[in-house]
């Protein structure tokens, strides 16, 4: 008999060229070029000096910095709770097909295709102190008192930035996990109720234990994205008041292009690489032995 697999002609790798060119020259280039930057003192004007080690040996020294780091910490844990957690939920009461499923299902993934300046400038006017909707709410239940300046308090601008991303995104996860659960066998189902689970049991014991690679894949999304949203701070803050609501990638920014220290903000963004690819990989790891299937 002969070879039955797919073989591939040498002239087809030609194909390929373009594609891996555009990759070498957008991002392997960029890369290699940030991390021989962030061993070096340069303003982008002057001559480029190497000082080796030593950008790094700043970063970790500065407040700023690490302060901007435990944001994104902090960001990736209410990312997972509510971007993911809020998804898996809202995903398992609209699996089932009712009337109207389609429209409840529309309305949550809506926010989801806004353009993301649309929706910060949606939210500056919702967090206004006057005329939000936010505030007005507030008042009408009694709690006047604690209306403000969302993004104008260094208490509560942070908070008040992160909710947009994780509002907006909830609608993404709940399309992954809706396809998901829609391939769990009903048969699955079938058993559990003969073996005396409710709806609770059907989610803690088919559903999420069937869609948990789905669910893994998703909260190292939420971890990335978390790491590198640049936009949502910068649209709304830019990092202020102050340096309150200020992450890695806005500090990077800041550094870059407006400090000019070219070096240094390399560095950062070297970083904030490592940071986020180690923490992703232990994520999953330990997601992976936590949770094991037969």
């Amino acid at each position: 008999m002969g070879n039955s697999g797919l073989k591939i002609t040498k002239s087809a790798y030609l194909f390929l060229v373009p594609a891996v060119g555009l990759y070498l020259l957008f991002y392997i280039y960029p890369f290699i070029n940030t991390a021989i930057y962030s061993f070096t003192r340069w303003d982008g004007i002057t001559s480029v000096t190497i000082i080796g080690f030593q950008n790094y040996r700043n970063l970790f020294n500065d407040r700023n910095f690490t302060n901007s780091l435990s944001r994104i910490f902090i960001w990736a844990v209410l990312s997972i709770t509510f971007k993911v957690g809020s998804a898996l939920i809202i995903a398992a009461f609209l699996r089932k097909t009712f009337r109207g499923i389609k429209f409840f299902r529309t309305i949550i993934f809506f926010p989801y295709i806004v353009s993301v300046s649309a929706m910060c400038l949606m939210f500056i006017t919702i967090y206004d102190r006057n005329i939000g909707i936010f505030n007005h709410g507030l008042r009408l239940i009694g709690l006047g008192h604690l209306a403000r300046y969302w993004l104008s308090d260094s208490s509560t601008a942070f908070y008040a930035v992160i909710a947009v991303p994780i509002y907006q995104a909830i609608g993404y996860f709940f399309i992954i996990f809706l396809a998901a659960m829609q391939d769990v066998p009903q048969e699955l189902y079938d058993a559990a109720k003969i073996d005396g689970a409710g709806s609770m049991g059907e989610f803690f014991y088919v559903t999420v234990p069937y869609i948990w690679g789905t669910i893994t894949v998703s909260v190292i999304l939420a971890i990335n994205g978390a790491f590198n949203d640049f936009n949502y701070v910068f649209i709304l803050t830019g990092g202020g008041p102050g340096r309150s609501s200020e992450v890695p990638a806005t500090y990077m920014y800041n550094e870059l292009f407006v400090n000019y220290r070219f070096g240094y903000g390399s560095a950062v963004a070297l970083a904030l690489f490592a940071i986020t690819v180690t923490t992703s990989l232990t994520v999953r790891k330990l997601l992976s032995a936590g949770f094991r299937t037969e």
